[in-house]
């Protein structure tokens, strides 16, 4: 019997392709089909393919006469699936043996529209290794234990679930009978499929599980089907979002939640970007035409979002490209901004009883929560993180430090980074008194 079909596109993937099938073999859970696309590849994929399919008759392979793309690709896997339940994966991706077993698991006891599972990114020099993302127990107490729905969460919380298909595992029966589809563009073809499936979900839950399901190679290499990035094409898939989610009915119930996604997705699709020239024509396009598009979606709405967001969106009309101010803002600023009086509340809990803060995390968030500590005037002892290369240098006026150097048990630690060695760092993470997740 077929429970999961994993449906897996390719397009000339013969450097990594035996590494991902021979590990998609070692899954724990059996009772799966692999859906293998191969999108008129000029390499050896296809001889891959059918040797493995020689050997294991759970690989279905289907060819295209000419090259498609990542999205129709997905969208012939999903007419042929047979399983009760669809994964997408990359064939240069690695994954973790009890993947499957653990999101069947708990698909079938929660009955759920989708399970989401963490994932990351990583050079492919350190893909083997394994890592963890320990998650507070309110988190888990919010996400793990019952299902929920976008409308349940904040805005900004919204946000943490990326908009990859490959760290979800999701009910066929719901994506068919809501019509959901992959968007046929050349890249950021999955940001619509997988935004509008989260919205109309009434019931997602993360999976409670602190490894990394899926280790994702890194899209700074031509193999990838997402290497050649426009923006323009994250621009459409947002612009098809929320003309879907008005003609549906739900925009009046996530408007909040679709701008908060809205200046992330242009954001980050500046920052990845390659070409300066084509970033400048993209924000010009957006100050000139592309964001009024959106904003007219619902203008009733718009005017009724957050205050913060609000602001950033104007930044594209008010400050020029060259300001470069869209460099500096992140999720987690966002966060801090939406919820200061929280967060200073919270905190000056901990001051009173002079403890020092330290800050873990010396990347893009370690910066944010640096600078918005800085402007409620609270003092920050030492930055510390894991990276060694980072160890002498200085971010926002304090010098980096080495994690063990901090033993001290009387610390407040602030710990910006998802990505910490837990086991390593357990005993000086003991020893510290208060240890929070921003």
């Amino acid at each position: 019997m077929i429970s999961i079909s994993i449906i897996m596109p390719l397009y000339n993937a013969e450097k990594y392709l035996d590494e991902a099938l021979r590990c998609i073999q070692k899954q724990t859970y059996k009772e799966y089909e692999l859906i293998c696309i191969d999108d008129a590849s000029t390499d050896t994929t296809t001889d891959i393919l059918r040797r493995f399919q020689s050997e294991d008759n759970r690989i279905r392979i289907f060819s295209n006469k000419e090259r498609l793309g990542a999205a129709r690709s997905r969208n012939i896997g999903v007419r042929e699936a047979k399983g009760e339940y669809l994964s997408f994966l990359d064939g240069d991706d690695i994954f973790e043996e009890e993947m499957l077993e653990a999101l069947y698991n708990v698909m079938k006891r929660q009955d759920v529209d989708i399970v989401i599972f963490e994932y990351q990114h990583v050079p492919s020099g350190c893909i083997y290794e394994k890592k963890f993302i320990q998650h507070s127990d309110k988190f888990r107490e919010k996400y793990c234990y019952n299902s929920f729905s976008v409308q349940k969460n904040e805005p900004i919380e919204y946000t943490r679930w990326s908009s990859s298909p490959c760290n979800k595992l999701f009910k066929k029966s719901f994506i068919e009978s809501n019509h959901i589809v992959f968007q046929d563009l050349s890249s950021a073809n999955d940001v619509y499929f997988v935004n509008i499936a989260l919205f109309l979900a009434e019931k997602i839950i993360m999976l409670d599980d602190s490894r990394v399901m899926v280790y994702a190679r890194d899209h700074r290499v031509p193999t990838r089907i997402s290497y050649n990035r426009n923006p323009m094409c994250t621009y459409l898939a947002m612009e098809k979002l929320g003309k879907e989610l008005v003609q549906r009915g739900v925009f009046v119930k996530v408007f909040q939640h679709y701008y908060c996604t809205l200046f992330f997705a242009l954001q980050g699709a500046l920052l990845n970007t390659k070409q300066e020239k084509r970033a400048r024509e993209f924000y010009d396009f957006l100050r000139n035409e592309g964001l009024g598009r959106l904003i007219n979606l619902s203008f009733e709405y718009y005017h009724k979002i957050n205050e913060y967001i609000k602001i950033q969106l104007q930044n594209f009309y008010d400050l020029e490209f060259s300001t470069g101010w869209y460099k500096n803002g992140t999720i987690l600023s966002g966060y801090l901004n939406m919820n200061s009086k929280k967060v200073i509340d919270l905190l000056k809990i901990y001051l009173e009883k002079d403890m020092q803060i330290v800050v873990w995390g010396a990347g893009r968030n370690g910066k944010s929560l640096l600078d918005f500590l800085s402007q409620h005037n609270i003092e920050v002892t030492c930055v510390i993180d894991k990276d060694e290369k980072k160890y002498g240098q200085v971010i926002s006026g304090h010098l980096i430090r080495k994690p063990e150097e901090i033993l001290d048990n009387g610390q407040l630690i602030l710990i910006s980074s998802r990505y910490i060695n837990y086991k390593k760092y357990t005993e000086m993470l003991n020893r510290s008194k208060i240890v929070l997740f921003f």
